[in-house]
């Protein structure tokens, strides 16, 4: 039941149209996404949230599916664009999911995560620049 909690939180996210803000998380949230590898086809990214820190806004544009390594539990924070200012709309508390917990994920809009655990929240999120997660093994 949890995994199906933290899915419907992402995939009820949505996604943001372009702006003059940069809400991309490699721009917006630099510390806590780390670009791997990228190409033409897919972005692979390091997360990483602190124990009780809250990262910046961002969004993803591109369906991707993330593999969690060290999972925490979450406070997942979900934003609107009120005449250009971020306004909070809604915050989800999620457990922790299990260690090697894979998932699939729609475009996300504007959002943060707080990590309520004791340790590193660390994942791996495999974005799909052509829109097609569904051939990921």
């Amino acid at each position: 039941m949890r995994p199906v909690l933290l899915a419907m939180m992402i995939a009820t996210t949505t996604p943001v149209a372009a702006q003059t803000t940069n809400f991309d998380a490699v721009a917006a949230a630099p510390n806590s996404h780390q670009v791997l590898m990228e190409d033409d086809s897919i972005r692979v990214l390091r997360v990483k949230v602190a124990p009780g820190a809250t990262e910046p806004v961002h969004d993803h544009r591109w369906p991707s599916v993330m593999y969690f390594e060290q999972p925490q539990p979450i406070t997942y924070i979900m934003y609107k664009l009120v005449d250009g200012r971020l306004v909070e709309t809604e915050r989800m508390d999620a457990p922790a999911l299990e260690v090697s917990q894979t998932i699939r994920a729609e475009p996300e809009g504007l959002h943060a995560v707080l990590n309520r655990g004791s340790a590193p929240f660390l994942a791996v999120r495999f974005e799909f620049k052509n829109g097609d997660s569904s051939k990921a093994r």
